[in-house]
């Protein structure tokens, strides 16, 4: 994974954000200001959340999600987790429009790196 040098001094207003989703985990950290927002897990349940300055939402791969800000300085800075071969470039994707639900799976390829 990259290093996000400063990432807590930059971050971007982010007023509402449409209910959307990605091919790889994301990650919000709250800077300023107050929003709600929601989640929609594979299995279509929504849980809904204040974020306030200070929170860390980690938003999984496939979960649809997005927010609406309660104040006017909600702001947060993003970073993606890693993204796999195959996926769509970062952005926003619909599933109404994709029609699929990604998940990750861990893959164990066996090493002999530090048999001795």
């Amino acid at each position: 994974m990259p290093l996000h040098k400063n990432l807590l001094s930059k971050g971007f207003l982010a007023p509402n954000v449409e209910k959307h989703f990605h091919d790889h985990d994301e990650t919000w950290i709250v800077l300023a200001g107050k929003a709600k927002a929601f989640e929609i897990n594979r299995q279509g349940q929504r849980h809904e959340y204040v974020l306030e300055p200070g929170d860390v939402w980690m938003i999984e791969v496939g979960h649809e999600h997005g927010s609406e800000a309660l104040t006017p300085d909600f702001k947060i800075a993003v970073f993606s987790g890693t993204i796999p071969p195959g996926s769509h470039k970062p952005g926003h994707y619909y599933m109404e429009k994709e029609k699929y639900i990604p998940s990750l799976e861990l893959k164990k390829t066996p090493s002999s790196r530090y048999n001795m």
